[in-house]
């Protein structure tokens, strides 16, 4: 029997769990020295912080190891990883002697653990499952796929996160409830609403997802605001230049306060002084203090819209607010006292849950590589670019709308394509993934960024990183062309073309060349769907 494993790749910790087959429940795995737990937070599931320390030469300290060395607060620690590769961040982190991106640190952790299990379980026959967020571009699910070729692993598939924790959620439910899951972790929030079916493929149930959304809020972007606001105080007592030096461990003071607030009304942010001669800061931030700072940032704005997106899914499928059975809180987002009373406020205290919220995802994705059923559909958007000869700019027509079932019982888009020019021997089918209008505005378009001193900073996006994020050329690297024997000339009629969704959410193509009847290509793949 393949080993098998879910990982569920966080931005503030990592979970790994396999499904045990005579249990038939999920086991969470523990990595000696890798994994911690924090019982009194009541976070005893074992995880591995998303952190990664680069000590001299080629020595790395990974998760807990950084914790216990004392070096969360060290320039060369690196953490959030798993943000800043979905946002594609351009930013390089210094390091002594030289600066790495994102991209290459959470390759060095996640590789680091999945070559780890790997050895331990000796296998050369391994399948593993990867969460991703809901609305996660298709990059990320590539880099995640590779990542995990190049560690041996011969088996890879994906599941969004919210999906894999209905899945967990929903073992302990009845056929045919509706209920909705509530994911808020380190970097995004994403919210699904379920049902649980018969399954036909002879399982005991199966998911159906109604509707989902995900929204880039999270723990991660609560505590810049934490540590914007404390950056601000700590300019009035101690003066700008001194509350920059202090940036690294004040940002974990934020991180910790917040998590204080959870167990307590008032605490403390202090960053202890960092040499002789220094002055340290310290200020109060109750409860009370931080909730202001989540309405002012419109926090508890998006949240809402979140929830309101995912509904309005299940609303399209004939189903109703009043028809959820509950509401079922994971990620640590969910243990905030004022995130629990809005979503308490809005469903009603006895529909909401809030148990497990750690391992949910990780064990509802053990339960996905186990081959319980999941029904699911499209969440982003995906357009064809063409070129308007006569207006002399690129357009694009829209070919798989968010919601749309996959694999498709028919064509989900038909057009003819033309030739731009004389000659034209190859036409292109360039396919981009596109955001939702407004999903990444404001405050959010800014990011934490180490400066060679060893300090921190918010920085601004430049406006074209700004609208990078909104469309994505999903076969840049890969282009797909059709072939046109002979060429076509410029305005004539080359392909009729249409394309479908097949069970792997891949898109596919079929063309028929209009100028001789005959069909050139049926269901060829061209890009991978999210």
């Amino acid at each position: 029997m393949p080993f098998r494993v879910a990982v569920d790749f966080g931005t503030s910790n990592t979970v790994l769990a396999t499904w045990d087959d005579e249990k038939e429940t999920a086991r969470v795995l523990e990595v000696p020295k890798w994994s911690r737990s924090c019982p009194e937070r009541d976070e005893s599931t074992p995880h591995i912080p998303s952190l990664i320390h680069y000590n001299q030469g080629d020595v790395t300290w990974i998760g807990n190891q950084v914790h216990e060395k004392g070096l969360l607060d060290s320039p060369s620690t690196i953490r959030w990883m798993k943000h800043y590769i979905m946002t594609r961040s351009p930013v390089r982190v210094p390091l002594p002697g030289r600066t790495i991106c994102y991209r290459e640190a959470g390759a060095d952790y996640l590789g680091a653990i999945l070559s780890m299990l790997m050895q331990e379980h000796d296998q050369s026959d391994a399948e593993a499952v990867f969460t991703i967020p809901v609305e996660a571009f298709e990059h990320y699910q590539d880099w995640v796929t590779e990542l995990a070729g190049t560690a041996g692993i011969s088996r890879v598939r994906v599941v969004d996160e919210a999906s894999a924790a209905a899945l967990a959620s929903g073992l302990g439910l009845r056929t045919g409830e509706v209920f909705m899951l509530f994911d808020m972790g380190g970097g995004t929030l994403d919210v699904s609403v379920v049902q649980l079916e018969d399954s036909e493929k002879g399982n005991s149930r199966r998911c159906r997802v109604l509707g989902k959304a995900g929204e880039e809020i999270g723990g991660m972007r609560i505590d810049q605001l934490i540590f914007e606001y404390a950056q601000r105080q700590g300019e009035s007592a101690i003066g700008p230049a001194a509350i920059k030096r202090l940036s690294r461990p004040l940002l974990t003071a934020c991180e910790r306060a917040k998590e204080a607030l959870s167990l307590v009304e008032t605490t403390q942010i202090t960053a202890p002084p960092i040499g002789p001669g220094e002055s340290g800061f310290s200020i109060p931030f109750t409860r009370g203090d931080f909730e202001r700072l989540l309405e002012e940032n419109e926090i508890f704005a998006r949240l809402n819209s979140t929830l309101q997106r995912a509904l309005q899914g299940a609303y399209s499928r004939g189903f109703e607010e009043s028809d959820l059975t509950g509401v079922v809180m994971v990620g640590g987002c969910s243990q905030i006292p004022a995130i629990r009373r809005a979503l308490e406020y809005r469903f009603g205290r006895n529909r909401v849950r809030h148990d497990h919220p750690m391992d949910t995802v990780a064990r509802g994705a053990a339960a996905f590589s186990a081959g319980i059923d999941l029904d699911d559909h499209v969440q982003h958007e995906y357009a064809l670019r063409f070129w308007n000869s006569r207006s002399g700019t690129h357009e694009y027509r829209t070919l798989v709308r968010q919601g749309d079932p996959y694999p498709s019982r028919q064509p989900v888009a038909r057009m003819l394509i033309r030739a731009t020019y004389d000659g034209q021997a190859q036409m292109g089918v360039p396919i981009f993934e596109t955001a939702k209008p407004g999903a990444v505005t404001g405050p959010y378009l800014r990011e934490l960024v180490s400066e060679p001193g060893g300090g921190i900073r918010l920085l601004d996006l430049p406006d074209g990183e700004r609208e990078r994020k909104k469309m994505f050329w999903m076969n840049e690297n890969a282009p797909f062309f059709i072939a046109a024997s002979p060429p076509a000339m410029r305005d004539e009629s080359g392909f009729e073309i249409s394309f479908s969704l097949d069970t792997n959410k891949r898109l596919l193509i079929t063309a028929r060349d209009m100028r001789t009847g005959q069909l050139v290509m049926k269901d060829q793949p061209v890009v991978r769907l999210v």
